[in-house]
């Protein structure tokens, strides 16, 4: 259905001091990222004026397995026009290959039944690609401000306020509030409740990990159009090519590791990843073109607000286990998802909570299943005992890992 169309004209302004003055904003989005965005470029289109506000300085590195999958790549589309994203020099995915610590391996086609492919493409770049969009819409964009929390009147949040650059005290006052500022949100953890949606002790706690890595021998490098998933004890290091022939190592693995090690990820993947011998020849051969990034106590979870006033989009709204490829696909789709109810309420000027719940609502419908198989496809897949088992049974294994990646897209749409 068309999105409501807002009744005003959009600014282009983007300086720090433009937060704390003139009228509020339709719209304050916390969190530049690939929903934060997603949500700015759609509510702009609508004609709301729209405040995005980021921590960091783009372009910039963030930790991310650096996959597409095909109904991401279509998102992506939808989002930026033209052939921007097929100029960006990301590579084109087909398949996924899971090797195991006993040498045995399964591969699975990723395609989408359209024959769209998937993309390595590097979070610098995709970040830019749609920051850029949402800023040719006239969406304000405020760089290096840090939210610390929301405005409230009585109960219901009217705005945030943080620090821009220098340090000097900026607020934002906007009709609704959209907290995208990834799985450690300054906003959701003052205006909400977060549960976790893995039962606890069934895994061990995960610390993620990534590197970019150039890889002069192409034998030992991950095979162009395949994203590599290598088992470890515990977790697994995926691999795949992106822009400018670069190669993306990104994993989970047991936060125990980080400790025995003391963080000394070079000498962890000296120790640990000769555990696999597929990803041990490929970091054997790779020149790190950039430092480690970490982050700890990765998990999936889900947050609602309890105040009126504000959403949750992205890792902010919910996580699922990267393992499926969903991540950067469900951050976008959740932002079409919940855009419209935005724009309902806003161009009603009605931000009763119902609305706000019927927009919750419609994230569940579409991504609990979605989050719910990847859970238990992420708990299968990091079996490598399973998957010796499968690959014994040849093109039947490779069927069955077929079949698990796409029982994890969800086509279906959601109105409001």
């Amino acid at each position: 259905m068309p999105l409501p169309m807002i009744d005003h004209p959009t600014a282009f302004s983007a300086t720090a001091d433009r937060l704390d003055a003139g009228r509020p904003f339709d719209a304050v989005i916390v969190g530049a990222g690939p929903s934060g965005s997603a949500m700015a470029i759609l509510l702009a289109r609508a004609g709301a004026r729209v405040a995005l506000i980021d921590a960091g300085r783009f372009p910039r590195d963030k930790l991310c397995g650096e996959y597409l999958s095909p109904e991401g790549v279509e998102a992506v589309d939808r989002l930026v026009p033209g052939d921007r994203l097929a100029r960006s020099g990301g590579r084109p995915i087909r398949a996924v290959r899971l090797t195991t610590p006993r040498g045995r391996a399964l591969e699975a086609e990723v395609a989408g039944p359209d024959g769209r492919v998937g993309l390595g493409l590097s979070r610098s770049a995709l970040d830019a690609l749609l920051l850029d969009q949402a800023r040719s819409l006239g969406v304000e964009v405020f760089e290096g401000t840090r939210v610390s929390g929301p405005i409230l009147d009585g109960d219901r949040v009217v705005g945030v306020s943080g620090r821009g650059d220098s340090g000097k005290p900026v607020a934002a006052r906007a009709s609704v509030v959209i907290a995208a500022d990834g799985r450690h949100s300054a906003l959701t953890r003052r205006s909400g409740t977060t549960r976790p949606r893995s039962v606890p002790g069934l895994r061990p706690r995960l610390f993620g990990l990534k590197r970019h890595l150039t890889i002069s021998d192409d034998a030992r490098d991950e095979p162009s159009g395949t994203v590599g998933l290598h088992l470890l004890p515990g977790g697994y290091v995926g691999a795949c090519r992106v822009e400018g022939g670069r190669t993306n190592l990104c994993g989970l693995l047991p936060e125990r590791l980080s400790r025995a090690y003391r963080g000394d990820l070079d000498a962890l993947a000296a120790s640990v990843f000769p555990g696999n011998r597929t990803l041990s020849a490929l970091w054997q051969a790779a020149e790190p073109t950039g430092p480690w990034k970490t982050v700890a106590g990765v998990r999936v979870e889900a947050s609602s607000p309890r105040l009126p006033g504000i959403l949750y989009c992205g890792d902010a709204r919910g996580t699922v286990d990267p393992l499926g490829g969903q991540g950067l696909t469900m951050a976008m789709l959740g932002a079409e998802v919940i855009a419209p109810f935005v724009l309902k309420a806003l161009a009603r000027n009605d931000m009763q909570p119902d609305t706000f719940r019927a927009a919750q609502q419609a994230w569940h419908a579409r991504f609990d299943r979605r989050v719910m198989l990847c859970r238990a496809f992420h708990h299968a897949l990091v079996q490598p005992s399973l998957i010796d088992t499968a690959s014994l049974l040849g093109r039947w294994g490779n069927a069955l890992l077929s079949f698990g990646f796409a029982a994890t897209r969800d086509p279906r749409k959601i109105s409001c």
